[in-house]
């Protein structure tokens, strides 16, 4: 380590990246500002390490924790882009945990994604047509199941059913 916290210290999860606070460089001329960077874990280095500034400045390689404020109005004025970008990161890193946790602990997992394969490369209504309301139903929860799935792996739980998946039901209206 370059004198970083730990991860296991600071409670960092290293599939993550975090904005943090970083000292301007002690150079001429340098603004005496603190900045916001980027502080990521490097699997290469074996390491976190702060990145350059949001504003484009280089920083002091150690982030400041515990609360100090960053004073530099460049960083600033992308901090709502970057809030928005780890935000959608975390999300989809959950989504992606979340899927696995919902596929190992659904022991139909198999099945659910067979009955999504026939639905993406069949024509669906032609193949539910000739089953039972009670048959498409069954099929269209599985199909159903398995976009869920899907959409939490993609970190959009909001996603909803295929459109057309009950076709039966649209055209009985």
């Amino acid at each position: 380590m370059n004198g970083h916290l730990a991860a296991s210290e600071a409670g960092l999860d290293p599939r993550r990246r975090y904005l943090v606070a970083a000292g301007h460089l002690e150079l001429p001329d340098e603004p005496a500002e603190v900045h916001l960077a980027l502080y990521t874990w490097v699997e290469r280095l074996e390491d976190w390490l702060v990145g350059q500034a949001l504003c484009g400045r280089s920083v002091e390689g150690v982030p400041q924790f515990g609360g100090a404020g960053a004073t530099c109005a460049g960083c600033a004025s992308y901090l709502p882009t970057y809030e928005q970008a780890l935000a959608s990161e975390l999300a989809a890193l959950q989504g992606r945990v979340g899927g696995r946790a919902v596929r190992v602990a659904a022991s139909d997992a198999v099945e659910n994604g067979a009955w999504h394969a026939v639905w993406l490369e069949s024509d669906w209504q032609w193949v539910t047509e000739r089953m039972a309301t009670e048959q498409r139903e069954y099929a269209a929860d599985r199909v159903a199941a398995y976009s869920a799935h899907l959409a939490a792996v993609d970190g959009e739980p909001e996603r909803g059913e295929p459109n057309g998946l009950r076709w039966w039901r649209d055209s009985s209206r």
